[in-house]
């Protein structure tokens, strides 16, 4: 049963990516919110109690808003870590990507700072409307997992056609296409 299962991945393997970029990820999601959470309450004392407000980002200081300065480092550094995590296990071993390491690095992290951008702010955002309902912990939380499932989706879908490619898969994708007008198939746009 498992060689079957095996051998089933092996020839669906846009689903075995998929399986091995969740398995990834929950490696990157438990460190981050490990991180996060340290942070936010190691911080809470320090610098958490006092408004934080820059550029897109507003955090309410106190657990009655979003842990003010703290949460916004928490969300920050915590993000940052997971992402660095993601990339190299990711190129390495389930994308296993051969393209342009420079190109790689500079795409992923202009999109992890676009990430990054959307999901502390989502989660300032959020923490400063449902903080006071239903409390900043649970309210950072909401914000962090949503956050999180945003950057989700759009990772795999970067990395997977932009920024962790394999040259052979594109040279092969190439030989089959003049192959295919060579022998006078009709090629689709």
């Amino acid at each position: 049963m498992l060689e079957k299962v095996k051998v089933w991945l092996k020839e669906h393997k846009n689903i075995l990516q998929i399986i091995k970029f969740i398995g990834i990820s929950l490696i990157a999601f438990v460190v981050e919110y490990v991180v996060f959470l340290a942070l936010q309450y190691g911080l809470a004392n320090v610098c958490g109690q006092e408004d934080f407000s820059w550029f897109l980002f507003e955090y309410k200081g106190g657990k009655a808003g979003a842990y003010g300065l703290a949460g916004f480092i928490a969300f920050l550094v915590s993000k940052c870590i997971a992402e660095v995590i993601s990339f190299t296990i990711n190129r390495k071993k389930n994308f296993e990507a051969d393209n342009n390491l420079i190109f790689s690095i500079v795409t992923y992290v202009i999109t992890i700072i676009g990430i990054i951008l959307l999901s502390t702010w989502l989660g300032g955002a959020l923490s400063n409307v449902l903080g006071p309902q239903i409390g900043a912990d649970w309210a950072n939380l909401i914000g962090k997992f949503l956050g999180s499932f945003i950057s989700f989706i759009i990772v795999f879908i970067m990395d997977k056609f932009v920024i962790m490619t394999k040259k052979g898969d594109k040279k092969a994708k190439k030989a089959e296409l003049v192959e295919n007008v060579e022998d006078g198939e009709k090629v689709e746009d």
